[in-house]
């Protein structure tokens, strides 16, 4: 195996346990909620906290990544996560659960920044797109890590014994990722900006800002928009429309479909966006995903029945796949920032994304109902289309 293909391995690993530490709880929130007598309002508050963290530590990552280099920062970020998520089944109160949180999210933070800079760097030493790949990957263990936990608790197995089993379990694997893939990727080592290295982070921020990072942070917040409001607002959604229908009695069962049907639209849309992405460039995906994307939930909101809207929710998986991907490309090209920096930059302002979406929907639907809320996905996937040169055009690939 060339130093290349072990490096590209490496990050895949790094992807993939990222995916299946902060999605193996998940499942088991519902028990977690009872175990501590927590109301929806205070379990609201708890995993607000975790997004704190997140938002609180994610403006370090460039800078550490720029230093350290991307597998080290990656590897010690998840060294971090995985025992905050074994303390998550340890968690006898609602301010150990809220710490474990916030420290999980933190770690999340930084990892998501080295793990996509390393992505990146080994993308540029293929000369060709495989960023997309790498988020498929993620994808996938989102799924493996979601499975685990709902298997677990159809098994029986105690939440405080399969977090532990789960966090030794990824550790180990980060700890062998270390030590096979931690160097930089030799065709890329010239990557970092040394002409940047001295920009402290608020000069960073301005620069990037005036640089165009200014419509790419518009670029990633419509773009969570999209992907975030189908996953947490669809099951609340799926119980107004079907209340007093004879499709009411088997609401879980559209609620599963609808999540399976978005999440493996997606994974899929991952593993393809790359050749897409080389023939006819991001921004070219960006605008026609989108266009369908509105059209698709437009007629979900107007339709108004679970099938519609798992259509439009498959139809939105493989429209936002790649979004992110191409946000964290476009992120490392910033003029007068190191591309660590951008990408670091670029995934804070996704953060931010994650808190106004809520927001946005629950404000929309707490004057109208959800079905008016849904329709903040329409105007994020119109924005997008306006917005969609700022992720570049397709480039010449290496034959």
């Amino acid at each position: 195996m060339t130093p290349l293909q072990r490096a590209r391995g490496s990050a895949v690993a790094i992807f993939a346990m990222n995916g299946i530490i902060a999605f193996s709880f998940v499942p088991r929130l519902l028990e977690i909620q009872a175990d501590l007598g927590l109301d929806d309002a205070s379990l609201g508050l708890v995993l607000a906290v975790g997004t704190v963290g997140g938002l609180v530590v994610g403006p370090v990552a460039g800078v550490l990544v720029h230093r350290w280099g991307a597998i080290p920062v990656a590897v010690v970020a998840g060294l971090v996560m995985a025992p905050a998520l074994a303390m998550i089944g340890f968690a006898g109160t609602a301010v150990v659960l809220a710490a474990a949180l916030f420290v999980l999210m933190g770690g999340d933070a930084v990892m998501d920044s080295a793990m996509n800079s390393r992505g990146l760097e080994v993308e540029s030493a293929y000369g060709r797109s495989i960023i997309n790949s790498f988020h498929g990957w993620w994808s996938l263990a989102t799924i493996i890590g979601s499975g685990l936990g709902s298997l677990s608790a159809v098994l029986g197995v105690p939440l405080p014994v399969f977090l532990t089993v789960m966090s030794v379990a990824t550790a180990v694997v980060l700890l062998l990722v270390l030590g096979a893939g931690s160097g930089v990727v030799p065709e890329v080592a010239h990557a970092r900006n040394a002409n940047t290295e001295h920009l402290n982070r608020r000069k960073t921020l301005a620069v990037m800002l005036r640089g165009g990072g200014a419509i790419l942070a518009v670029f990633i917040v419509a773009a969570i928009i999209v992907e975030d409001v189908p996953v947490r607002w669809g099951s609340i959604y799926l119980g107004e429309i079907t209340s007093g229908t004879t499709a009411a009695s088997n609401v879980d069962i559209w609620i599963a479909v609808t999540y399976f049907a978005l999440t493996a639209s997606m994974t899929i849309g991952r593993f393809l966006g790359d050749r897409v992405f080389d023939l006819v460039g991001p921004a070219v995906v960006v605008r026609v995903s989108m266009a369908v994307v509105a059209v698709a939930m437009t007629g979900a909101i107007v339709v108004a029945t679970p099938a519609a809207f798992v259509v439009a929710c498959s139809l939105s998986g493989l429209g936002v796949a790649t979004l992110f991907p191409a946000a964290m490309r476009a992120a490392a090209r910033l003029p007068g920032v190191t591309p660590a920096m951008g990408v670091a930059l670029v995934s804070w302002f996704s953060r931010v994304g994650f808190v106004l979406s809520p927001l946005l929907v629950g404000l929309i639907a707490g004057r109208n109902d959800v079905r008016a809320g849904l329709a903040v996905v329409v105007v994020a996937a119109v924005v997008l289309v306006i917005v969609a040169s700022v992720v570049g055009r397709r480039e010449h690939v290496p034959r």
